[in-house]
Formats: C-alpha cells, sequence, structure tokens
C-alpha cells in the first residue's frame, strides 16, 4: 500500500519545475528525514511511484517543447531544450531501471509529429540543423529519411 503522503509528493514531482529530478530529492529528504516531515521509511513501491512521476514530468516538459501549439508562448523553450531534457531522462531511466524503448518511442513519435507538423505548416524552428540532427540520432531515426524535404529554417551558426 503506498501512502497518501508519498502520493502528495509524487503529484508535486509531476508538476515541479524543469528538472524533475530535483523535485524527486526534496520529496525524499521530506519523506524520509526532514525535521517537520512524516519520517516514513519507503518501500520499494513507493520509491517507484516518486521515479515514475520524475519520468512522467519529464515526458511532459518534452512534450511541451514539441508542440507546435507553444511556438512563442513564454512557455516554450525549444527544440534545443526538449534535446537536453531527453538526454536527462534517458539517464534517469537507464539510472532507476524503466524500459528506455518505451520512453524513447514516446520521445520518438512525439518528436516525428512535431517535425511533419513544423513543415506542413512551414513553420521556423529556433534551432541549428546539427542540434536537431543530434538530437534525431539519439533517437535512433535514420537522419536522412526523417529530415529528407522538410522544409525548416534553421538559424544561422
Amino acid at each position: 500500500m503506498i501512502r497518501d503522503e508519498v502520493i502528495e509528493e509524487a503529484d508535486l514531482i509531476r508538476y515541479s519545475g524543469e528538472i524533475p529530478e530535483v523535485a524527486y530529492w526534496n520529496s525524499i529528504y521530506y519523506l524520509t528525514e526532514e525535521a517537520d516531515g512524516p519520517g516514513l521509511s519507503l518501500s520499494a513501491s513507493e520509491e517507484r511511484l516518486l521515479k515514475k512521476a520524475v519520468v512522467e514530468r519529464y515526458l511532459t516538459i518534452i512534450a511541451r517543447d514539441l508542440n507546435v501549439e507553444n511556438i512563442g508562448q513564454s512557455l516554450y523553450r525549444g527544440v534545443t531544450r526538449a534535446a537536453t531534457n531527453w538526454r536527462r531522462l534517458k539517464n534517469f531511466v537507464r539510472k532507476e531501471g524503466f524500459s528506455l524503448e518505451a520512453v524513447r518511442l514516446q520521445v520518438l513519435e512525439r518528436l516525428r509529429l512535431f517535425l511533419i507538423e513544423v513543415s506542413e505548416k512551414a513553420l521556423r524552428i529556433d534551432v541549428r540543423e546539427a542540434e536537431l540532427r543530434s538530437f534525431v540520432e539519439e533517437l535512433f531515426f535514420p537522419p536522412k529519411v526523417l529530415l529528407f524535404g522538410l522544409r525548416i529554417l534553421y538559424r544561422e551558426d
């Protein structure tokens, strides 16, 4: 059974800032060590729930930055930031024993749909071609197939 305090902390992680691992460690500290905290000894399933919230938060952040509707809004951080968060997520998932393949496929599909929509709408995105290619290659797309025919205007290096 997962205790209410842990569920509440998982929810806080899911809506935390830009680096969910910081919120995770803050939650661990609060739940287990902080003087005003509940002083819990977390079960494996409770720790797993908190870690899963980190993965979910990273996926939310990446989805935000690979959403054409967000381009030009203050919340939008861009493709470069999505790639950075992918790397952070990838490291966290590997370290914590989650399925990298399941997460990779979600990010891959999000990026694919984003690039298709950017191309169809002839939008300008603020990313260097080399940065985009690197992101694509990290997700194991065949880059030439993905990038062929896209009308993306890159900023100059």
